[in-house]
């Protein structure tokens, strides 16, 4: 089994990062028979995007063969693509390392996804984005 983790610099001791489409770092993790085999480091594509950065992770990870996704949210377009290709993603919290991660997904202790806000837009006051220098007064 593939498992990709968001994570900052990678590795089985980096902690998962709350992040998933703006990650600076995947860490892909082979399982077989309950036990790691293989640990790779890659940077994400999507990372420095400007727009479509958890699409471009999303679609990384489709690529990479990942069969399970762990990370702290998802945003609503990558947590769309992940799951129309039928990739199972779960979250955890940042305390967390990836080794403990993978083997808390073994024991059946990260459970589900958390969905994040959808980044940029204006916020939900009554300002009607006039703020300073953009009219309204």
């Amino acid at each position: 089994m593939r498992i990709v983790i968001s994570t900052i610099n990678g590795g089985l001791d980096d902690r998962v990062n709350q992040a998933f489409g703006r990650t600076p770092s995947f860490t892909i993790v082979d399982v077989e028979n309950g036990e790691i085999t293989n640990v790779q480091v890659v940077q994400n594509p999507g990372y420095s995007q400007p727009r479509g950065a958890g699409v471009i992770a999303a679609q990384f990870c489709i690529d990479q063969g990942a069969e399970v996704v762990i990370a702290g949210q998802f945003g609503p377009n990558s947590y769309n693509v992940l799951q129309a290709a039928g990739i199972r993603m779960v979250s955890a919290p940042p305390t967390m390392t990836v080794k403990e991660a993978v083997e808390a997904f073994f024991r059946g202790e990260l459970q589900g996804a958390v969905m994040g806000r959808e980044g940029g837009g204006m916020g939900r006051g009554m300002g009607r984005g006039m703020g300073h220098g953009r009219g309204g007064w």
